[in-house]
């Protein structure tokens, strides 16, 4: 082991060094590549340098064009590149969407359009939100399945912990239980949840969402309060976390909305029930958060993502780009 680490240094060096990475990207220049991010911070040093390198080594295009090139009806332009961004918070139109703006690449942002109508806030920030304001040194949470999981809470680590593993608990369990598992949580560790979010977990208002579709950027539909797909049990609510969430944004934009965003992504969190209800709400596409790059005529209700922070042009992001790291 103490080698391991020496020798993929070596080989990353190569890689960038010899020419190697421009021959992977080479290799995938076939592909589409959709870039998935979720949050922005004010320093917008390192998304420039994506941005800029993007634009030196690929060729940016919107969601709704890929899509017509995925199906054959237009030409997909060599190492062709799309950038989506997940959830709707608001240090997207404050800290990116300049950017993007600015170096003229197009972005569809996918919506939890409850979240947008101040309806509720995301619900693992609320998760962490407990976490991070409790006064209790110790919970006992007790899941569905009677299995008690018991927490120490007596420092920072300890909360950051016990909130890492309530929200990757949360995931698996059904809709409802979830939402009544949240509120009995809430009251064990004795914390008011607002019923705003603080602003560092706010949404974009309305007014943003029309002032930058009208400057080109696309608005997607990632349900109405963010569930995992899977663990709808109710076909209606299924159908309105799905297609009510379209409508929601259609009906503020008063343009077709195409693209539709799979909540947490991985192909546990939806299912066939779930794609037939999404080809049925006349979407063009799906995106989910399963790793890779998309082909000619690829199921457009199952496109795969590259999950990326904007943190520079680092060789992970090249590399990751170029396709080093996709099979």
């Amino acid at each position: 082991m103490g080698l391991m680490r020496p020798l993929r240094s070596l080989a990353r060096a190569l890689l960038h060094s010899t020419g190697a990475l421009h021959a992977v990207r080479f290799r995938h220049r076939k592909a589409l590549r959709i870039l998935m991010y979720h949050r922005f911070s004010p320093e917008t040093k390192g998304l420039k340098e994506q941005c800029e390198y993007i634009l030196r080594h690929y060729q940016p295009l919107s969601l709704k064009s890929a899509a017509k090139s995925l199906e054959g009806q237009e030409p997909l332009p060599e190492n062709a590149l799309t950038v989506t961004v997940d959830d709707g918070y608001h240090d997207f139109f404050r800290f990116a969407y300049p950017v993007f703006r600015d170096y003229r690449i197009p972005v569809t942002v996918f919506l939890v359009t409850d979240f947008v109508d101040q309806k509720l806030w995301l619900w693992w920030d609320q998760v962490e939100y407990l976490f991070r304001h409790t006064s209790e040194t110790a919970a006992a949470i007790e899941w569905p399945t009677g299995l008690v999981r018991r927490f120490s809470l007596t420092s920072e680590d300890h909360r950051s912990q016990a909130c890492q593993e309530v929200t990757n608990g949360l995931l698996s369990v059904e809709n409802s239980q979830r939402l009544a598992l949240m509120v009995s949580t809430a009251k064990l560790l004795n914390v008011r949840v607002p019923a705003l979010p603080p602003p560092i977990w706010s949404a974009l208002t309305w007014d943003e969402v029309k002032e930058m579709a009208a400057e080109g950027f696309e608005f997607g539909a990632h349900t109405k309060t963010h569930p995992i797909l899977s663990r709808i049990l109710d076909a209606n609510t299924l159908r309105e976390e799905v297609s009510g969430s379209k409508l929601r944004i259609e009906d503020e934009l008063q343009q077709p909305v195409l693209h539709f965003c799979y909540p947490n992504g991985s192909l546990q969190d939806f299912n066939e029930e779930t794609l037939n209800l999404v080809r049925q709400s006349d979407f063009w596409t799906a995106v989910t958060t399963e790793l890779g790059m998309n082909l000619l005529y690829a199921n457009p209700f199952l496109l795969r993502r590259l999950g990326v922070e904007p943190y520079g042009a680092t060789p992970y992001f090249r590399e990751l780009l170029a396709g080093v790291r996709v099979q």
